[in-house]
């Protein structure tokens, strides 16, 4: 199965891609901008997986019913109008026949029938939901709706776009790069393709202008009297639709005494990375990579066990290394020893290096196997 795609190659790699089970929700109240990107992604889903996409239509009737589409009616006059009936049926579809896809109209459509708290509700009930499911859902959230529905969402979804003005911003992409954060597109769309262009100056400064403002709780005002510019230079700057000079950027940092690599950087650190990863992908036939970048210290893997037979982990490490056993028995070979493991039991090894793992019995084990380098 191909990995799930926007349908817009530059829209991915603004993105960093689609990861299997992301609840994508784009800030627009544009919804010709929004039928064309659920249309790229409609297509790209259903090629890829074989099967259709699921469409709730809330009133807007954004896709038609066909090959690639299943259509869930959930307009004012049918059985699932209200949120708590339709939330059901999504879920009750979802466990009969996982779909390529989930769209789901601009929940402007449902907020006059159900209300603003309602709608937050039946998003922080499906959004986890399809994560768990593995299914990737588009969501349009138009931000006249209220800065609080906006962060409700923002604190639960796995990506969130900024698409208003013909601009393209990514403003949360949980499991890609930080760089990828901020940096502020052009955004078109021409005979139904969208695309988005960037001015990497730009863009970049773009992103660092508002992370500094935002550290530093700085007025637009405030920056532009330290600037030396005018607030309106500050805010097309922050829109990217102009850049500044590289004496006005140097005044910036050398005021704010900062470097200029922090001033155009622009990501406010978070304390913590979140890695996701496609279900699918795998290092070895029974290890699946959860976290494996080797710049954070540690890494982490889910090993699924194979019945009976030893099995070696994919790569040798010699340092501090843990077993977790999540379900099942299992015996590990670690240096001349081979201890049997049960579900709850830890093996820390700080000496030598793991040689093999096997499952002792038919039923299901598996285990989380965690490197520190």
């Amino acid at each position: 199965m191909r990995p799930v795609t926007t349908g817009f190659p530059s829209v991915d790699e603004a993105l960093g891609g689609l990861i299997t089970g992301d609840n994508v929700v784009w800030l627009s109240d544009d919804s010709e901008l929004y039928r064309h990107l659920v249309q790229g992604f409609v297509t790209s889903a259903a090629e890829g997986a074989g099967n259709p996409c699921l469409y709730v239509d809330l009133g807007a009737g954004l896709l038609d019913e066909g090959p690639d589409v299943v259509r869930l009616d959930a307009t004012a006059g049918s059985p699932w109008r209200a949120a708590g009936p339709l939330a059901d049926e999504l879920e009750r579809r979802v466990r009969a026949q996982v779909p390529a896809g989930l769209v789901i109209d601009p929940l402007t459509r449902a907020r006059p029938r159900w209300g603003v708290d309602t709608v937050a509700r039946f998003f922080e009930r499906i959004c986890p939901a399809m994560l768990q499911a593995g299914v990737t859902a588009y969501w349009c959230v138009d931000p006249g709706h209220g800065r609080g529905l906006v962060e409700h969402v923002r604190q639960i979804t796995q990506c969130l776009l900024d698409a208003r003005g013909g601009r393209l911003r990514v403003l949360k992409a949980e499991g890609r790069p930080e760089s990828l954060l901020g940096i502020s597109y052009h955004l078109g769309v021409a005979d139904g393709a969208v695309s988005v262009t960037s001015a990497p100056a730009r863009g970049r400064l773009a992103r660092g202008l508002l992370a500094v403002r935002a550290q530093l709780h700085l007025t637009q005002q405030e920056l532009a009297e330290i600037a030396g510019v005018t607030p309106s230079a500050i805010s097309q700057a922050e829109a990217g639709s102009r850049g500044l000079s590289l004496e006005t950027v140097i005044t910036i940092a050398e005021r704010l005494d900062m470097s200029i690599d922090r001033l155009l950087g622009g990501v406010t650190p978070r304390g913590y990375r979140l890695a996701r990863h496609d279900r699918a992908r795998r290092i070895a036939d029974h290890v699946v990579a959860l976290a494996a970048d080797s710049t954070v210290g540690l890494r982490a893997y889910l090993v699924g066990l194979p019945d009976g037979e030893w099995a070696a982990p994919p790569f040798e490490h010699r340092g501090v290394t843990a077993i977790a056993v999540h379900e099942g028995l299992i015996q590990v070979e670690v240096g001349d020893d081979r201890p049997v493991l049960r579900a709850g039991d830890t093996l820390l090894v700080d000496d030598g290096a793991v040689r093999a793992w096997r499952r002792l019995r038919h039923e299901p084990a598996a285990a989380f196997w965690f490197v520190r380098d």
